[in-house]
Formats: structure tokens, C-alpha cells, sequence
């Protein structure tokens, strides 16, 4: 496997000794957070699903505070996990004003903006005493998009590209650009990093970390399992072989990273099958965790960053950015935290910044901070957004609008757009008022950086 990008203040290595734990500095909480790539909402026990593919969590969240309409603030990882850790919605972006060579690094640049512009999750954890720590494979939450900030201890096994066997023969090799992003896939495929990155990999890592961790401690861990290839190992293939679960990534790949619409149905229902048994292990995940830091007694945060489509109205992965409940409707539950209540109100994960904070503070969270009547989702350009409410749902799409009823109509099949014009113009206000606020928000950041800059001040 390729070598993990480490940045902390002790050293944790891959074969290191196990150093003695640090003595607990106060009486707030130890706090692990744990993001879940692409989990869908509705393959969750906790939210409905019948199919038994997450115990550990279901008993989890029927003893914590579960939220049963949690709500991305985005259709993808890069315009969804920067306002969970801020709190605050990126503005919309072509990326066109950012100086970088690929479309890749500007975007990178952007989510680093955002994560500089305000102060981040576990920045203002620091600033109430804790240790922080950090573990991801994601590069959309690595170091080159600013996600480091605010930890202590950072390992970003999304830097697979730099190091390894594969990477170094590939810099060898005539004609190859071993820096290009479809060569790095292919490479972190072979190294086990990056997307292809399962959370048995990473499980030493965070061990080891978690050793040199003064209490109370920040633990964010950023799992893939359930990020398309869909690749597991056989302890958790209930439903799908290892040939058919490479077999039907390989046959899938163009639509689900959103280069054509088709896939036949045999495949379709193979990737689901190899799916669900990720969706298996990331719960053998949680169990792995909830087992082997019962002693430090945790207040467990555990949420998707967004869902996945499996042809769901045309649809497939979460590249084509839509906003369906597919794609936005997450699981999301509080366990540990001295309070045991399920919240039905639409509530966005934006919400989860300013809850992990009261936790910190006052070492549990009121389910009704973070009740809303609606939430609000949106692509990185905005194109595609909606408005979440308990019943009504509204989405404004490239052509044209929808309005959806979630109570009869839970697949969204049905546009009562024209039938409720009163409905639509509402909840077109909501978005008016997010717009409006952003735009003066960005004019305001700007200008004051324009002025520090030319030190006017």
C-alpha cells in the first residue's frame, strides 16, 4: 500500500509501539465522528430498511438521538462536507475564477477558501481544550482542500499519488503521467488508496492515533467503504463474490461516474447487491469502534456526507449533482450523549457543527436545536437545489421545477408544481433569502480581504 500523508505533533507510524494514553484534562466528553460516504438514507434499519443491513447502528441510534429526515447540504462530498464543517453553505461556483491549471485542483482551492473563510469543526474544538485528530482517504476532505485545519493529528491517506511501489513505477514508465487524476485512480486501485480505500486499512492507523490522544479528544473519521467500486472484503460479501463485485464495477463505471445514462438491468442489480455488503461493513465499522473505545466512553456523531443513485429517475452514482432523496436524504444520529429522542423535522447536516459544539460545551445536545422546517441542498454550482420540508418538497433543476409530496409520493414521481403555485412561490422565497444572504456574505469576505490585502487598514 501506498504511504499515508501524517502530519501531527507525535509521531504515529505504520509499525510504531504503543505509547501509554494521556491523562483525561477536563470533564468534556471524548467526541468520535464518523462520516460515511454515499450511505443512502433508506438501506439504514433506523430509517425503515427491513433488510438487516445495519444492527449496530440501529441499535445505536434507537438509544441516541436520531434524525430521521437528516438532509446533505449537497449532492457530493465537496459541496456537502465543507459546510458540515463550518456550519455554513459554500456560495455557488463554476470555478472558473480560481487560477489552477485542472478542473481538480480548483476545485480543491475552493473548498480551501471555504474551510479559511470560517473557523472549522475541530479549530473551534481546540479552542475548547481538545485534542483533535483526523483520519481520511477522501481527497475532497484531505490536506490540499484545507480540511488539516484545526487538527493536531491528520492522517490523509488521499496522498497515495506520492508514494508506493505503483506510483513510483508508474513515474518510470515513458508516456505516463503519473500525476494525471485517471492514471492516480488506477494507481490508488492497485495501492488500496483514495476511493478504493476500505476501512480495515485504516483501522491501525486510527488505533495508533488514538494512543497518543490527550483526553478529551476530537476523533473524525472519514470511511469509503460504501463509495463507489463497492469493494469488500470477503467477511462482509453476503451477497456478491469477488469476481462479480469487480466484474460489475468495471461494467458500471461509465454511468456511475456520470459519462452515460444506461446500464442494464442485470448489472444494476449486481452493483446493488455489492453495495449492500459495503453497507454491512461499514456497520462492522461502527461495531469495530463502539467495542474498542468503550473504555474512553465517546459520544459517538456518525452521518453520511450524501447518498448514491441506482437509477432512480435516470440517475446513477452522485456525479450528475441532482437532488433527489436518493442523493440528499442521510443517515445522521447522535449516540452517548444523555439523551434519547428521534427528531422528525427536516434537519440539514449543517446543523451537525453547531450540535457537536454544544455537546462539547455542555456534554449533551437538545434534540430541539436542531429542529427546522426545512432544509435546503445544493449542487456546487447551484443548479440543482431544493427545499426539504416535512411533506413538500421543492427542487429548482436546470429545466425547470418540481414539487414533490414525500407523504404520497415518497419516490417523486409526481409534479404538483402547477397544481400548487401558492406552495412553489414559498418555498422559492426560502431560496431567495439563502441567495441573497451568500452573495452578501461573499461580497463582504471579499472586500475585507481586498482591503487587508492592499493595507488600507
Amino acid at each position: 500500500m501506498g504511504q499515508a500523508h501524517v502530519r501531527m505533533i507525535s509521531n504515529v507510524d505504520d509499525h510504531g509501539s504503543t505509547t501509554q494514553r494521556k491523562p483525561m484534562s477536563s470533564d468534556r466528553p471524548n467526541i468520535v465522528m464518523v462520516t460515511i460516504d454515499s450511505l443512502r438514507g433508506d438501506h439504514c434499519g433506523f430509517l425503515g430498511d427491513d433488510r438487516g443491513l445495519t444492527p449496530t447502528m440501529d441499535a445505536l441510534a434507537e438509544g441516541g438521538v436520531l434524525f430521521e429526515n437528516a438532509i446533505a447540504p449537497g449532492p457530493q462530498t465537496f459541496s456537502s462536507m465543507p459546510t458540515v464543517f463550518t456550519g455554513r453553505p459554500r456560495p455557488p461556483t463554476t470555478l472558473e475564477e480560481y487560477p489552477q491549471e485542472s478542473h481538480w485542483e480548483r476545485r480543491l482551492a475552493a473548498i480551501d477558501e471555504h474551510l479559511h473563510r470560517y473557523p472549522s469543526l475541530p479549530e473551534r474544538l481546540q479552542e475548547l481544550g481538545y485534542d483533535t485528530a483526523g483520519v481520511t482517504p477522501n481527497p475532497w476532505t484531505s490536506s490540499a482542500s484545507g480540511f488539516d485545519r484545526g487538527f493536531e493529528h491528520f492522517v490523509d491517506l488521499s496522498d497515495g499519488v506520492t508514494g508506493g511501489w505503483s506510483h513510483t513505477l508508474a513515474k518510470h514508465l515513458p508516456g505516463i503521467d503519473a500525476d494525471s487524476r485517471p492514471v492516480a485512480l488506477v494507481l490508488n486501485m492497485l495501492s488500496g488508496n483514495e476511493f478504493f480505500c476500505q476501512w480495515e486499512t485504516l483501522y491501525d492507523k486510527i488505533v495508533r492515533i488514538r494512543e497518543q490522544l490527550s483526553e478529551p479528544y476530537f476523533l473524525w473519521i472519514f470511511a469509503l467503504d460504501t463509495h463507489f467500486p463497492f469493494i469488500t472484503s470477503r467477511t462482509y460479501r453476503q451477497e456478491q463474490s469477488l469476481f462479480g463485485a469487480y466484474s460489475s464495477a468495471y461494467r458500471s463505471s461509465e454511468p456511475m461516474r456520470g459519462n452515460q445514462a444506461e446500464m442494464s438491468e442485470s448489472v444494476r442489480e449486481s452493483v446493488k447487491r455489492s453495495y449492500r455488503d459495503t453497507v454491512r461493513a461499514s456497520d462492522a465499522f461502527i461495531e469495530r469502534l463502539r467495542s474498542d473505545f468503550t473504555d474512553d466512553d465517546p459520544v459517538l456523531v456518525v452521518h453520511s456526507d450524501h447518498g448514491e443513485s441506482f437509477g432512480e429517475h435516470g440517475n446513477y452514482g452522485h456525479h450528475h449533482r441532482q437532488v433527489y432523496e436518493e442523493n440528499i436524504h442521510v443517515p445522521y444520529f447522535i449516540h452517548n450523549a444523555s439523551v434519547n429522542e428521534t427528531v422528525s423535522a427536516p434537519t440539514s447536516l449543517a446543523r451537525v457543527y453547531d450540535t457537536t459544539l454544544a455537546i462539547a460545551r455542555d456534554g449533551f445536545t437538545d434534540p430541539d436545536f436542531a429542529d427546522d422546517t426545512c432544509a435546503i441542498a445544493a449542487s456546487e454550482c447551484g443548479r440543482e437545489r431544493a427545499v426539504r420540508g416535512s411533506r413538500f418538497k421543492y427542487i429548482e433543476q436546470r429545466d425547470g421545477r418540481l414539487l414533490t409530496d414525500l407523504e404520497c409520493d415518497p419516490d417523486e414521481q409526481t409534479d404538483l408544481s402547477d397544481e400548487r403555485p401558492d406552495l412553489c412561490r414559498e418555498l422559492q422565497r426560502k431560496l431567495d433569502r439563502r441567495d441573497r444572504h451568500l452573495s452578501e456574505t461573499d461580497q463582504l469576505y471579499r472586500a475585507t480581504r481586498q482591503i487587508v490585502s492592499s493595507r488600507t487598514l
